[in-house]
């Protein structure tokens, strides 16, 4: 039968004689370590290891070689060891229970033939490491401004990682993070799920955010939960072997300790050491070893290699022109102006203009859907972010060849229907203001995010009919027909009210989404800005009266004067103001009583005024 040793550093030699070695119930064999004249015992001795992680490093490596079996000894300053065997904090408890416990064989994981404890990382790793979450709330809080105050300065590294496999691929990282498992850390709950320290595989954690938003988001839920799910910037690769190489020398961390190179080669020796497990460790039997897994769709590739390395993260993340490759070819077909285009405007513009006569809501619903207007807008937003010239002019004429369209048939319609009527629907378009001009900022947010986001174009319909684009126009050319200037320049104007709050925030939330820089796109949203403020102009006005009509509205509502109640009150701004009053009384009115009621209602609102009353007799 083999003997049993219990290794331990020079300065222990007094706590091992006094407390350590009293705890074992068979004979244990003391020896000092001393690294410069290792010990040479026979394979299968069970070698006891109450050593720091420096030594721990190097006896494991032995131990390996010389097929001893380790049973590894909670040490001050071994954390790393104790991360990665699960070791309890009690060394009574972990003595008692290696003795008892059953020979285990698990993977040892090797960087440039080195032993690696725990973790290994290049750059910077945040949490994402084994025990990266497991301190306490005050701990966390101070390591999240630690990490939020150094985010600024992080410049990504241009990597080559090549696998077991021979996969080669070229990115930009923030961060690389290896461990052979995952067993006893937060990781393992969310995020390495399947993780096993006998399967013959490392794991590979690459971190790798495209702005400094998306990691600010992270660390501030990651703050306040300790189970973290898989960011969308997190990439893993699962395999026997990774090497990774830089064109300069790198700077990485070998179980906490600094160090330097130009190439690692990490490696995962399957079941080379057998070690006696602490409690908690985990160690399934007959795990089968898995294929070589892969899951890298959102690393960065192509133009955004080169976009992100050896810069700061920009604030907002930036998307390489070959990224939304789909998304461009998708705009630049909307802007085109197509047969398609112009029989969909005939179409929606005569069924708007025969819902606008006949008042019908639902109809003029349906020529909000038919309408396409809102995909050239979209487009002209794209061209004005990205400063495309030939996107912009494509959209701009598709616009107006949209808009000679809607103004012809809605004019020659007039001259058709034997109407000079205008109608509530109509009415309703005549008088934009500020709330107008904030359903179609809040439209154009959605249109272009709708168009970015596979997932959210089934609420395009939903944008069209809250912005409602063909309608105002259809009013327009029917007040050309009619040849009525207030009906056709109310109309335009909400129009254009529109067609600037969409262009303008579509602007900005293709800015946001990352689909250009803000020194490329700040002309284009300039010019944007610009319309938006111009068109506000007459709309603050209107919205300045709306507010009024509303508070005179208020101050009379369900108000009595001379036993005479006010009911559906409505005002118009117009000079002098004109008040229509429904008055309810217990009797008749006499001219004289009418003229005492509005001077009381005079007195009230303090100005002039017309009224137009509508007399109810209540008995």
């Amino acid at each position: 039968m083999a003997d049993s040793f219990l290794l331990f550093e020079p300065d222990a030699t007094e706590l091992v004689s006094q407390k350590i070695q009293p705890l074992f119930e068979s004979v244990v064999l003391p020896k000092s370590w001393d690294c410069n004249e290792p010990p040479e015992w026979e394979a299968g001795s069970i070698v006891y290891c109450y050593l720091s992680d420096k030594d721990l490093s190097q006896v494991i490596d032995l131990a390996s070689s010389q097929q001893w079996v380790v049973a590894i000894l909670p040490h001050p300053k071994a954390s790393h060891a104790k991360r990665a065997f699960s070791l309890a904090n009690s060394l009574d408890k972990a003595v008692q229970h290696v003795q008892q416990a059953e020979v285990v064989q698990i993977d040892l994981l090797r960087c440039n033939q080195e032993v690696v404890l725990n973790h290994l990382v290049v750059g910077h790793s945040f949490n994402l490491r084994p025990g990266g979450h497991n301190a306490s709330w005050r701990q966390r809080m101070l390591q999240t401004w630690q990490n939020i105050r150094k985010i600024g300065q992080i410049k990504p590294q241009k990597l080559t990682i090549t696998t077991a496999s021979e996969t080669c691929l070229e990115t930009s990282l923030v961060g690389l993070v290896l461990i052979e498992h995952a067993h006893g850390s937060m990781l393992s709950k969310q995020i390495l799920t399947d993780t096993h320290c006998n399967d013959g595989m490392l794991e590979s954690m690459l971190i790798a955010p495209r702005s400094i938003m998306e990691m600010f988001r992270f660390l501030l839920l990651a703050m306040f939960g300790r189970v973290i799910r898989k960011p969308r910037f997190l990439s893993l690769i699962k395999s026997k072997a990774i090497t990774i190489s830089k064109e300069q020398e790198m700077v990485y961390w070998h179980d906490g300790l600094e160090k330097t190179a130009k190439a690692l080669t990490v490696e995962c020796e399957h079941k080379a050491l057998s070690v006696l497990p602490a409690a908690d460790m985990v160690c399934q039997e007959n795990v089968v070893a898995v294929k070589e897994s892969r899951k890298i769709s959102h690393l960065p590739e192509g133009e955004a290699i080169n976009a992100l390395a050896a810069r700061p993260l920009p604030w907002i993340a930036h998307a390489a022109t070959d990224e939304f490759r789909e998304l461009y070819q998708l705009l630049r077909d909307n802007a085109t102006t197509s047969p398609a285009f112009v029989t969909l405007m005939v179409l929606s513009t005569l069924l708007a203009t025969i819902g606008l006569y006949a008042s019908s809501a639902p109809v003029i619903i349906g020529a909000m859907i038919l309408a396409p207007l809102m995909a050239p807008i979209i487009s002209l937003s794209m061209g004005l972010t990205r400063q495309d010239p030939s996107l912009t002019t494509a959209s701009l004429g598709t616009l107006i060849t949209g808009l000679c369209v809607a103004l012809g048939f809605a004019a020659s319609a007039s001259f058709i229907i034997p109407m000079e009527v205008v109608t509530p629907e109509i009415a309703a378009r005549l008088s934009p203001n500020l709330l107008d001009l904030g359903v179609a900022i809040i439209s154009g947010i959605a249109g272009a995010y709708a168009h970015a986001r596979i997932d959210a174009a089934k609420s395009l319909a939903g944008v069209a009919i809250a912005v409602a684009l063909v309608p105002p126009l259809a009013v327009a050319g029917i007040g050309l027909g009619w040849l009525d200037a207030s009906v056709a320049s109310g109309a335009l104007l909400l129009f254009l009210t529109n067609l600037a709050g969409i262009v303008f925030s579509a602007a900005l939330t293709f800015l946001a989404l990352g689909y250009a820089p803000f020194t490329r796109a700040k002309k284009g949203l300039t010019i944007a800005l610009a319309a938006v403020v111009l068109v506000s102009v007459p709309l603050v006005f209107s919205f300045n009266r709306l507010s009024e009509e509303a508070q005179i509205v208020q101050r009379l509502q369900g108000k009595t004067f001379n036993e005479v109640l006010l009911r559906t009150v409505r005002a118009q701004s117009t000079k002098p103001l004109t008040l229509h009053v429904q008055l309810v009384s217990a009797k008749a009115l006499s001219d004289q009583q009418l003229d005492l009621l509005k001077d009381s209602i005079q007195t009230e609102l303090k100005r002039p005024f017309d009224l137009e009353a509508s007399i109810i007799i209540r008995r």
